[in-house]
């Protein structure tokens, strides 16, 4: 499965910043129409005039991915405007970094909303024009923590392994379709988020999110031959990952470089 990226109708949700910003700006300049979601409207504003800038086609639409009804509007609102969706990338996130018994219930059910109830929705929003066209591309963006968990991040490693169990179970539902699905697990990256977990020096150090919008944007083209719900690993210190299994020792090295990131983090602090 592959999209045409010219005039492809692209939905990016979280496209205000990081990952979701380089990814949806690297698709308008393969020519795609591009949707950015995300609950604040200053970001979408911002990178939507860099797009249009450079002569892309972008259409903003504020929406809180954790509620349905408006979920379920923004879909609509592009499907009376392009008539499809080709592809979804679900990538707005947030984590709070706390041990399991100094989280608070309000914590961890912001995380999971967020980061896994909000995939649900979207692919559940879109999931039935894409079956009735007999195609899409949803791409769900993990984590490297969501393969490997580590210590303070509970509830944040608990959505990215959701969300890749997620994928999967898509994946399986959607066999006999021609929608595919993956996940992308990167490794860390800069990004606001990433700073306010480990420090701006040490974000320093973490490969930039270009380098994984590029990715996003290889495996929906076509370019990267991976099975269906298979989750693909980006890091800087790793090629694109096209194995089943990320190697144990790999894993546990860019897990303890987090780790290290995060203990000094908090040494700091203390």
């Amino acid at each position: 499965m592959r999209v045409d990226l010219q005039d492809a109708v692209v939905i990016v949700t979280g496209g205000g910043t990081g990952i979701g910003k380089a990814t949806a700006i690297l698709f308008a300049e393969k020519g795609s129409n591009v949707i950015l979601c995300g609950r604040r409207s200053d970001p979408l504003q911002s990178t939507s005039r860099q797009i249009r800038q450079k002569g892309g086609e972008v259409l903003a639409l504020p929406t809180d991915i954790t509620e349905w009804d408006q979920v379920r509007k923004t879909v609509d609102v592009v499907l009376s405007r392009y008539g499809r969706v080709d592809a979804l990338i679900n990538n707005a996130g947030i984590a709070i970094r706390k041990a399991i018994m100094e989280t608070e219930v309000e914590d961890w059910d912001l995380v999971l909303q967020t980061n896994l109830k909000g995939y649900f929705l979207c692919c559940k929003a879109v999931l039935p024009s894409m079956i009735e066209a007999n195609r899409g591309f949803i791409v769900n963006v993990s984590s490297i923590l969501g393969l490997s968990g580590t210590a303070e991040m509970g509830a944040y490693c608990s959505s990215k392994f959701g969300v890749v169990g997620l994928t999967q179970v898509l994946a399986a539902e959607l066999n006999h379709t021609g929608i595919k699905t993956c996940t992308v697990c990167p490794g860390p990256t800069y990004t606001d988020l990433h700073r306010q977990m480990v420090g701006e020096d040490e974000a320093k150090a973490a490969m930039l999110p270009e380098r994984v919008a590029q990715a996003i944007v290889t495996i929906i083209a076509g370019e990267i031959k991976l099975p269906s719900g298979e989750p693909l690993v980006v890091d800087d210190q790793l090629d694109y990952h096209k194995d089943r299994q990320l190697e144990s020792k790999t894993k546990l090295q860019i897990w303890s470089r987090i780790t290290a990131a995060l203990s000094s983090r908090k040494n700091a602090r203390d």
